[in-house]
Order: C-alpha cells, then structure tokens, then sequence
C-alpha cells in the first residue's frame, strides 16, 4: 500500500493496502458467541484483513531502498523513453516515495513532460487506475489530449480502496489511511475540497512493558548512531549489519531493541532492518502533523476519473514502441497511440508482467532491478462496545517471543466514533502471515490484544 506519507526515523506512523481482489480477507458481519473466560476480550463483530503480497496487480504495498539502491534509481525509472513512453507511481517520485502525494506528483510530472513533448493533441494511453494514473490522465485530459485508461482491476484507485461496508463507522481504508505532513503538500486541503472528512491524529502513543526500558529513547539513539557510522563505510550496508558491527546497540536491551526495529521500522518501510539500505534506507521521508481520513481516500481517484475512458478488467501484457505508434496490447485486445504513461507497481514490473518490446533501456531494468517493494498490511476490528478504556491513540506492546505477531495497534475510538482498533504488521511479519487463513490471523491479533486486555487497559 500506499503510505501517505513517511516520518523521519523516530516518527510513528501508519499506513497499509490491498484490494478487493482474492488478496483482500474480510470477514463480514456475523455477530459472535458471549466469551466465557473471564476478562477475555470480546469476539469482534467486523474484520477486514488485507494480504497485499498476494495481490496480482501489487505484489506488494510500497516501495523502498535496500541495500545497494541510492534515490537515483527512482529518477532513472521516471526518465521518458523516446518521448512516447513515460512511467509513473510512487516508487519513481524522489522526494516522497511509497506516499500517495508522491505517487500524485509523479502522475502529474509525467503529464506535463508527455505534454510539453507532443506537437499536437496526442492519443495517450495510461495504465493503471490508481491515484497516479487518475492523476496523469486528468492533466493529459483537461490538456487536450485524448486519454484511455485501462485498469487490470475491476475498481480503479489501485492501492487506495475505500469500501463501504454495512456496520462500520467510516469506509475502510484497505490502502492508505494517514496524510502525513500536511505541510508537505496540499494533499489535506485537496480532500477538504472534495468534502472527505479528515481528524487530527495525534499519535498519543502507550507502551506495554514490564519496565520502562522501551521509552528511554536508547534503541532510537542506537539506530541514528549507527547509520552514522555507516555513512564513513566505503560501501553501503544494512541497517541491521550497521548495528551490530558499529557496536552502537551494545547498551540496549535486545528486547529494547527489536521492539523498536518492529513498531517503527517495519511498520514505517515495510521492510526490515536486514533488509533497508544504511545510507539511503531511513533518508527518504518528511515530518509534520498527520491527519486520518475518514470519508474515503479513494475519492482523489474517482473524482479525476470521471468523464474519462476507463476500461476496467484490461490487463496490460505487451507494450511496443517498435512501430510508428505505440501498441498496448491485453491478453485478446489492443490499443494504439501515440504514447503511454506506465503506472504500474513496481512489483508488476519485477515480475515481468509487462512485456516491451524493444526490451527498457538498462538504466531502466537496474532500476527496476534496484528498488524493492516492501509490504505492510493491516487487520481492522470492530466491537459494538469499547472493552477498553485507555484513550491512548496507539498501543505497542513488548514481544513475549520471536514469533509473538501483532505488536502495533491504533485506537479509532474518539476519531471515528466507533470501537475500532487497527492492527499493522510489516516486513518479515507481514510476510509470514500474508498466506495465512482469517481464522489463524483473527486468532494472532485477540492474542495480542488479550495482553492488553490483562494489563488493565
């Protein structure tokens, strides 16, 4: 999914997607059996879950930077290729990667560069439906030109899906939930305009641990001092290399420490210390003040999209500047035109999902080749009564082992109106559960919560 938006290292934040397609679990409303242990935590009425590796049209939530990967690979994959091929999305925006103003800015800058390059009015088609396709096409649209889009779903918005479902306070942001650093861009206001309903979040944030050795800051300073110390290597590293060979984590607690790597790092990057780039891995990203929408993110993509020639269920194959036009070609139809913009994810394009013919530049496939998706993913749950009282905004809690699953949580309840409790997991975590059936993952999270549910909260 799409974050809205990335926080410098030590910010917290919250951000997942799926879709409606075989990759999205939700169970619906069932109502539930009294528990009859005492103290246990109520049954949820509603679950949403979403498993966005084993979307199709995904293969993944958002993208960021192993090791060995800079910023430039992103500028790479955005440079046009013979003023008829363009490419767009939040992997390819090097400002504000893996967020949704990143993924806008980036529609909007391949529209302007197609436009500035076409002579005259110029037939566009653009692939993929989500918010930085809906972005290209509007521009190339109101510009003049004659656009198509086509979406491999049969919903556009991508990776910001909303849906309405019976029972539950707001739609359920199955994507991108958070504006992050409203001063980053006019994302905020752009939703105030189309009437989305938006609340301040305030990330008033409680830990549950035995002592205080989680809030002492000690496993953020470890983290910061050991990206420093990578910044003199001669060659880039992982962050989790870089921590223990700097010896900057000697001090703090391991379970300090992990719990650390768990709640900030994977949750915020989709991806694990192992894997994220020392030098450039935590780099990208802005601070500021958040907001969660609550009237339906995916209102940026619909609102764009209308009046437009969107063709649902085309699934892109092949993709052929060989010729005087561009041919772009689904398993049994084609289109011709005069140039395409490229949104899919960067996922699609590393499984090879997209044929070009010629095959991309090499600086195109090493970016391709460079860049990784991470994965996030969430579990949204639903009681009809509150069977906690904290008004703490976001829980963490201590791992009681390694494979202890569901450690972050956020509480909607004073946002949304409602007793709704969020559930993330990213990285490595996300991975292990991403296959894994509703009952086993609704099983994971009660236990999780039945630690809260203990302490009292």
């Amino acid at each position: 999914m799409l974050k809205a938006g990335v926080g410098a290292l030590a910010a917290l934040s919250a951000h997942a997607c799926a879709t409606d397609d075989a990759a999205t679990k939700t169970t619906t409303e069932t109502g539930s059996e009294p528990d009859t242990e005492p103290n246990a935590v109520p049954t949820p009425v509603g679950m949403v879950r979403t498993s966005w590796a084993t979307d199709p049209w995904a293969m993944g939530s958002y993208s960021y930077l192993p090791v060995g990967a800079t910023p430039q690979s992103r500028l790479d994959l955005a440079t046009p290729i013979g003023g008829r091929l363009f490419f767009a999305g939040e992997a390819l925006d090097p400002d504000h990667p893996a967020t949704v103003h990143g993924a806008l800015h980036s529609g909007l800058a391949a529209a302007a560069l197609l436009d500035e390059t076409a002579d005259t009015p110029a037939v566009v088609v653009v692939v993929g439906a989500g918010i930085a396709g809906a972005a290209a096409a509007r521009a190339l649209a109101d510009a003049g030109h004659e656009v198509v889009v086509v979406e491999s779903r049969q919903r556009v918005g991508g990776r910001l899906h909303s849906p309405r479902l019976a029972g539950w306070p707001t739609p359920v942001e199955r994507g991108a939930s958070w504006v992050h650093d409203t001063a980053a861009s006019d994302l905020a206001d752009q939703l105030a305009e189309l009437e989305v309903a938006t609340a301040p979040f305030r990330y008033d944030s409680a830990v549950l641990a035995d002592d205080d050795t989680l809030a002492d800051g000690a496993a953020a300073d470890a983290v910061q001092a050991a990206i420093d110390w990578a910044d003199d290597l001669d060659s880039d590293t992982s962050l989790a290399d870089a921590l223990e060979q700097s010896g900057a984590a000697a001090d703090v607690a391991p379970d300090a420490l992990q719990h650390y790597l768990r709640t900030e790092l994977s949750t915020e990057y989709g991806a694990d210390a192992s894997e994220l780039s020392a030098w450039w891995g935590t780099a990208e990203g802005s601070e500021g003040d958040d907001v969660l929408v609550l009237g339906g993110y995916d209102t940026l993509v619909t609102t764009r999209l209308e009046g437009l020639d969107v063709r649902l269920g085309w699934a892109a194959a092949t993709i052929d500047t060989n010729g005087e036009q561009v041919v772009v070609s689904s398993a049994d139809q084609s289109l011709t035109a005069d140039a395409v913009i490229i949104t899919a994810t960067l996922g699609v394009l590393q499984a090879g999902l997209i044929e070009f013919q010629p095959p991309l530049p090499s600086a195109h496939r090493a970016a391709i080749d460079a860049i990784a998706m991470g994965l996030l993913d969430k579990v949204w749950l639903r009681w009809d009564e509150p069977w906690w009282s904290t008004t703490a905004q976001q829980w963490t809690r201590l791992a009681t082992s390694p494979d202890d699953a569901f450690l972050e949580w956020f509480n909607l309840l004073d946002v949304a109106g409602a007793p709704v409790l969020l559930g993330l997991i990213g990285g490595a975590e996300a991975r292990q559960w991403s296959n894994r059936p509703d009952d086993e993952v609704l099983a994971a999270a009660m236990a999780s919560l039945q630690h809260f549910s203990d302490a009292g909260w």
